[in-house]
This record gives structure tokens, C-alpha cells and sequence, in this order.
């Protein structure tokens, strides 16, 4: 299969995963909140909200083993793959193993400090044990996902997560007829699927890429074990702050503000991580082919692959979140009815705010992974996510309002952005002009351009379901109208026009 059709078939099975994951959750999570009630639903993404951020620490640590494996598919060099996977999997158990020993040392301790009604503080002990086993076979399916990621063959793996969705939705529907703890119950089935995900994982890539074995006794202290646990460690700091932000936060608004306040919270990360996948789909379709770039010595590729990662996951995630941001009051109230917790419209428009934003930066991120020269820009990058934590806790210490904190997040993450393309520019050779012209100017047309459009209509009309589809209609025909002109460049265009008037001609 040709690299530009891998791409786009990876992209099209991806995203048709997403789409039923994101149909799946739309369900699942009113079904949760409702079953729960919001003070334990606030209580569980309060302790267990680990779990949902281990998937930016999971792709985080998958791409460090990609990295290697497909800048070694660059090379043309297989038996190095196989040692590649090899001592990935050994890094990956004894992670798993020391977070497991870390977590229980850290965190029983830590509960009893949370702001928690003393009746569900035993639960909230139980619900954490849950979230370390799940957390362990998170950490030891990394090395499989890598795998599959290098190969480029997304199809096995997406039908293995929407097996994880489905599953997630029978105990949705179920946790309604249990008459004991609802939430135990939870933690339990979540960490269960977990488990259960990762033997489907290992099984697939055990029968699947047959010149791939698990062999410890490859791994005799060589060089690159040595050289992977630097990358690898560099890139979990990275991603422990990434956690270290959402979750510390999380804790701040639980002390001051209690349980409550996290449903909140974790209704608006629910939206954020269901509409990020959109983004995400593309760039993990496209970064095998970013990382093979740098194993070729090809820097001229890895570079513009890096902008159309860039630009092409800010506008997949713009296409559903604008319109979202306008019409966040009615969309909550379709989706949850009359169980919103306080403040969840502010906290979400903010948080699809700063996700937008970050997504400016995901082709950059991946253009500094492949060169292998990580420590300098992830300690940077961790110390100046962790700036959200204190920063919270002096808005919430002043007075001010919950979505405060999420609006510094905003703040920071475009600082972040700066600070990112400086570093790439020396790490990369990347021009700062030509980010500006490839991904910037377009992207900001695409998206500012359809708002204003929309906005005629959110301003006359009073809020409505009528309102709502006539804004994202408004909305999403224009901005596809000027991503086909500006996202696009000008051989892309003749050949998708080419393609469908070669299509309409034939029949």
C-alpha cells in the first residue's frame, strides 16, 4: 500500500472508531452521572480521574517506544525492531511495576488529606486500588500500541477499543440495577476491561507480527536500553506534568470547593477528551510517517509533514468545538437534562479553548520527539504546565470563580505554544515564518472567518434547539468551503476536483 493511501485508510478507519466512541460516551456518561449521583461521580474522577488522563501518559509513552521502532523501519533494519520491542517491553513492566509501588506509597495517604464526606472515604480507598491496576495495564500495553502504530496498521487496534467502548457501555446500563456500592462496582469493571483490553492487545500482536517476540533475554545492557530509558523517562516527566496539571488542579478545586465542583470538572474533561480523539485520529495516522522521516535523514519531510499535522489537528477539532463553545448551555441541557452540575458550561467552553490551542502545537511536539533530543524541552514544557497548579490555587484562594482556573490554562498553553517553536527552531531547523504561513494564518481564516458568520445568527435568535442547528449548519459549511481553499494547496485541490468530476463523469 502507498504511503499517501495507508494515510488516508488509517485516518478513515480512525475516525470512524472515534465517531462510535464518541456516540458510545454521549450515552455512557449521563447514564453514569445519573446512577451515581454527582457527589460520587465528582468523588470518582476526583480519585480515579487518573485513568482518564493516562491516555495523553499512554500516548505520551507510546510514542517514545514509536519512535525508535519507526525511525528503525526508516533504516530498513528489522532485527533491530524486534530488539526494539523487546527491551520497550521490559522498560514498560518495570515502569508499571514502580508506579504500582509509588502509588501505594503516595496515595492511600493522600485521601485522607482530600476534601471527602468521611462515610465515602473507604470507597474512595477501594475505587484507588482499582485505578493502580489499571493504571499497570495501561503502562504494559504501551509497547503493543507502539508496535501497531509503527506498522501502520490501525484497523486491529480500533476494533480492540471499540470492543473497550462497548464493554463500557454494558456497565453504563447496568450500574442502575446494582443494589450495592454503584461506585465500586464502577472502579471495579473499569480496571476489569482494562485487564482485558491489554491480553486482546497481546494476543494480536503475538499472532499478527510473527517476527516480533517477546525475549528478555535479548536484553543484555546494551546501549540502547540505556538510551530508550532516557528518551522513555524524558517523555513520562512530560507527561506526568501534563496529569500533574489536570489532576493537581482537580485537587485544588476539591479542597476548596468539594466533590460537587469535580463533576463538573469531569463532565467538561468528558467533552474535551470525546472531541480531542478527533484531532488525535489524524496525528496518529500521520506520525509513523513523521518519525520514518527523521530515520531516512530526511528533515525538509519531517518538517512539513509536522505543519499538516499541526494544522490539520487544530481544524478537526475546531469543525465540532466552536460551534460547541456558542451553543455549550444547549447541548448540555439535551445531554445531561437537569443534571448539570454548577458551572460545567464555563469550565468546558474553556477547556475545548485550551485544547484548540494545544493543538497548534502537536506537529511541533512531534517534529522535536523524532530528533531524539527531548531533555532540555520536556523539562521546560513540565515545569511550565505544573504553573497551572499554584495559579489555581491562588484564584480559587482570592474568590474568584471555579472556570477562573481553566481560563489560565488557556493563558499557559500559549505560552507554551512560544516556547515550543522557539526550541523547535533550534532543534529541528524549523523557520518560524513558515509555521506562521502553513499553519497559523490558514487555520485562523478557517476558524474566525465561519464564527463571525455564525455569530449573526447566535446574537438574533434566543437560545433554542432551532438556534443551535442553524449556528453549526451556518458554521460548518463555511469553515469546510474555506479549509477546502486554505488548508489546501493548490495541486491537492485539482486532484480531489479531478477525482470527483472523473466520478460524476462515469456514471
Amino acid at each position: 500500500m502507498q504511503t499517501s493511501t495507508k494515510v488516508i485508510f488509517n485516518t478513515i478507519v480512525l475516525y470512524i472508531k472515534v465517531i462510535t466512541s464518541l456516540a458510545i460516551a454521549l450515552v455512557s456518561v449521563p447514564l453514569v452521572l445519573k446512577a451515581l449521583g454527582a457527589s460520587d461521580y465528582g468523588l470518582y474522577n476526583l480519585v480515579a480521574g487518573v485513568v482518564a488522563m493516562l491516555a495523553f501518559l499512554n500516548n505520551s509513552m507510546t510514542v517514545s517506544s514509536q519512535r525508535y521502532m519507526s525511525v528503525a523501519m526508516g533504516e530498513r533494519n528489522n532485527r533491530k525492531i524486534n530488539s526494539i520491542y523487546n527491551t520497550s517491553f521490559l522498560l514498560h513492566l518495570c515502569l508499571g511495576l514502580f508506579v504500582v509501588v509509588a502509588f501505594e506509597i503516595i496515595g492511600l495517604f493522600a485521601i485522607d488529606k482530600l476534601n471527602i464526606l468521611p462515610e465515602r472515604v473507604l470507597c474512595a480507598k477501594i475505587i484507588y486500588q482499582f485505578l493502580v491496576l489499571s493504571t499497570f495495564a495501561k503502562i504494559v500495553a504501551v509497547p503493543f500500541d507502539a508496535l501497531v502504530n509503527a506498522k501502520e496498521d490501525m484497523l486491529p487496534f480500533s476494533i480492540i477499543e471499540l470492543i473497550d467502548s462497548v464493554l463500557m457501555l454494558a456497565v453504563a446500563f447496568s450500574i442502575g440495577y446494582i443494589s450495592g456500592d454503584k461506585l465500586i462496582y464502577y472502579g471495579f469493571c473499569v480496571a476489569a476491561i482494562s485487564l482485558f483490553v491489554l491480553l486482546l492487545k497481546y494476543y494480536w500482536c503475538k499472532h499478527a507480527y510473527k517476527e516480533c517476540r517477546i525475549n528478555l533475554r535479548e536484553n543484555k545492557g546494551n546501549l540502547r536500553i540505556r538510551e530508550m530509558l532516557g528518551f522513555t523517562g524524558w517523555n513520562l516527566f512530560g507527561g506526568l506534568a501534563m496529569i500533574g496539571r489536570n489532576q493537581g488542579v482537580a485537587i485544588i478545586i476539591n479542597l476548596f470547593l468539594g466533590t460537587i465542583a469535580n463533576a463538573a470538572y469531569g463532565v467538561a474533561n468528558q467533552i474535551n477528551g470525546a472531541l480531542g480523539n478527533f484531532s488525535a485520529t489524524f496525528q496518529k495516522a500521520i506520525n509513523p510517517q513523521l518519525m520514518k522521516s527523521e530515520g531516512m535523514k530526511d528533515r525538509n519531510r519531517l518538517l512539513r509533514i509536522s505543519f499538516i499535522s499541526s494544522k490539520f489537528s487544530v481544524l478537526a477539532l475546531a469543525f465540532f468545538a466552536v460551534p460547541l463553545m456558542l451553543e455549550m448551555d444547549e447541548v448540555l441541557l439535551l445531554w445531561l437534562k437537569n443534571d448539570i452540575p454548577p458551572f460545567t458550561v464555563q469550565l468546558a467552553q474553556y477547556i475545548l479553548l485550551l485544547s484548540i490551542a494545544y493543538q497548534y502545537s502537536v506537529g511541533v511536539m512531534s517534529a522535536i520527539q523524532a530528533t531524539g533530543r527531548i531533555r532540555n524541552y520536556t523539562i521546560t514544557m513540565g515545569l511550565i504546565l505544573l504553573m497551572n497548579v499554584p495559579i489555581a490555587y491562588i484564584i480559587l484562594k482570592l474568590g474568584y470563580p471555579v472556570y477562573y482556573t481553566t481560563m489560565a490554562f488557556v493563558v499557559l498553553e500559549i505560552v507554551s505554544l512560544c516556547v515550543r517553536i522557539f526550541m523547535a527552531t533550534h532543534l529541528t531547523g524549523m523557520r518560524i515564518k513558515d509555521y506562521y504561513k502553513n499553519v497559523f494564518l490558514p487555520t485562523m481564516v478557517i476558524i474566525l472567518v465561519p464564527l463571525t458568520v455564525a455569530l449573526i445568527p447566535y446574537f438574533l435568535m434566543s437560545q433554542t434547539f432551532l438556534r443551535l442547528v442553524i449556528v453549526s449548519s451556518i458554521y460548518g459549511l463555511s469553515f469546510v468551503v474555506l479549509m477546502f481553499r486554505f488548508a489546501f494547496e493548490e495541486n491537492q485541490r485539482t486532484a480531489v476536483i479531478s477525482r470527483l468530476f472523473n466520478k460524476l463523469k462515469s456514471k
